[in-house]
């Protein structure tokens, strides 16, 4: 038998899943504003993370009977802080991944508290796509030529 769901837990649910569509647009659109192709291929990763990410919840947005706003919608909202992110070059920005990107992890682990036991499969891939994006930044950081191997390894499944 499915344990009851709290109304805090579906709309955390929904913000994150509507949130990880404004982060795809966010890093295409930070992708277009780099201007070395390096820069541009992690962006697209980043994207492709948050996307991944989304597609995982869609099944618990659908058995939750949860509507997100159009990915249209969704995708403006993201772009809105693509200049101001750019603004920090590339060392500044994988900084700000650094020391920002940890700080949404005990919220990730909050929704997985409140979650019925059988969410919490599609939730891990949420938690781990930022402890993904956050091992690769701090690989980054470091200078690490291999930095984007946790994206993939999390795109991968792995």
């Amino acid at each position: 038998m499915s344990e009851p769901v709290t109304k805090k837990y579906l709309e955390t649910l929904l913000l994150y899943f509507e949130e990880e569509i404004m982060g795809e647009a966010y890093f295409y659109g930070l992708a277009a504003k780099f201007p070395e192709e390096h820069q541009r291929q992690k962006m697209v990763l980043l994207a492709k993370v948050e996307r991944h990410a989304a597609e995982a919840l869609k099944p618990l947005l659908k058995k939750h009977n949860l509507k997100a706003r159009p990915d249209s919608q969704l995708h403006e909202l993201g772009k809105m802080d693509i200049d101001k992110s750019f603004q920090m070059g590339w060392g500044g920005y994988v900084d700000y991944i650094v020391e920002r990107f940890p700080k949404y992890i005990p919220e990730f682990h909050a929704l997985e508290a409140m979650a019925p036991q059988e969410d919490l499969a599609k939730l891990k891939v949420l938690t781990d796509h930022e402890v993904a994006a956050i091992q690769f930044a701090n690989l980054e950081q470091a200078g690490n030529p291999d930095s984007i191997q946790p994206l993939l390894a999390y795109l991968a499944g792995t």
